[in-house]
């Protein structure tokens, strides 16, 4: 949100999740070497970040009465891929920031780099081990199949992208899709698997899962319009650097339907090559063809859904949780999606 007062209140929000799992990550952890492996590791995860998601996963278990402790491990899980895949990312897009440092490959080399994503990758299902004594073999499973899922649809999501990067062209469902494998996909998972290991029925955790879909697809276009938009000490990445990755944003495929040839081929000429007074040209015609205002109507439309969708889930048991009712979960679950799709870093 907008105001100093709002972003403290609704950061503490997520905050005390963030804290449990900082935590009970660091833990996971303690004590293992080579350093080769572990300091990009443990450098990366240290950058913090949002730590949205494992927050999401906690919050969505307690909202059906489960016991935070119980989704820690799955939490662990779900932020250690999450970090596997953007380490992954940087090398596939030659990205050189992340979190307002030097990339993993920039700062320790490629094979490190690519190990230490590999590592990342395979410590996420080592977290899950413990979820067969803690949840009961049946939820341990549903669990370990919808990470098993999450990690081929990624795969496709980012063979999407790289595919947009040599033909070009991509229509807006297709865009629109290959957010929805790439990123929010990752956010449905988070919220559904975080309602299993709560003890969720079924209706209620693909409920979940669908409406943080929708706001992950809302995160991901808001994510994208800060790239040309925001600040980049706030932002943690080279301002524009999307535009020169080439990759399929909602707002560049806006443009290239609307505008001119030439105007096209001048923002073809910005990929793969980060040159600012270009990139700066390339922002100018989303804002002359209107792509910037559409891609915000369409993250705010997706936001809309999602938050709908959290506030009629019907959650079978009443009363309080620690002095919390659920309807007062669901509001802060609503206030959290909010803030992220509508911050400003």
């Amino acid at each position: 949100m907008k105001s100093h007062n709002r972003s403290s209140e609704l950061g503490s929000i997520g905050g005390a999740y963030a804290a449990i799992f900082e935590d009970a990550y660091k833990r996971n952890l303690e004590g293992r070497g080579p350093d080769t492996l572990y300091k990009p590791i443990i450098d990366l995860l240290g950058r913090g970040g949002k730590r949205l998601r494992p927050s999401l996963c906690l919050m969505a278990c307690e909202l059906v009465g489960g016991e935070i402790k119980k989704a820690l491990p799955t939490a662990i899980c779900i932020e250690f891929f999450h970090n596997f895949s953007l380490a992954h990312d940087d090398i596939e897009d030659d990205s050189k920031l992340r979190r307002g440092e030097p990339a993993l490959h920039v700062k320790y080399g490629v094979p490190i780099a690519v190990n230490a994503g590999d590592g990342l990758y395979a410590l996420s299902y080592e977290a899950l081990k413990s979820n067969r004594n803690l949840l009961g073999l049946e939820r341990a499973w549903e669990i370990f199949e919808e990470i098993a899922e999450l990690c081929v649809v990624l795969s496709e999501g980012q063979a999407m992208d790289l595919e947009f990067k040599e033909r070009k062209e991509m229509g807006e469902l297709e865009v629109i899709e290959t957010l929805r494998k790439k990123t929010a996909k990752l956010f449905g998972v988070s919220a559904k698997c975080g309602a299993i290991a709560g003890g969720a029925s079924h209706e209620t955790a693909e409920d979940l899962s669908s409406a943080w879909e929708d706001i992950g697809i809302a995160f991901q276009i808001r994510d994208d319009i800060l790239n040309v938009l925001g600040e980049e000490k706030k932002y943690g990445k080279r301002i524009g650097e999307d535009i020169a990755e080439g990759k399929p944003t909602l707002l560049l495929v806006n443009c290239l339907e609307h505008c001119e040839a030439r105007e096209k081929e001048n923002i073809y000429e910005c990929f793969h090559n980060y040159d600012k007074a270009k990139i700066e040209a390339v922002v100018d015609l989303f804002r002359k063809y209107g792509s910037i205002e559409y891609s915000e109507e369409i993250a705010m439309r997706y936001l809309r859904s999602g938050t709908d969708k959290i506030r009629k889930i019907n959650i079978k048991g009443k009363g309080e949780i620690e002095g919390k009712s659920r309807e007062e979960i669901k509001e802060k679950m609503v206030a959290l999606a909010e803030y992220f799709v509508e911050r400003e870093r």
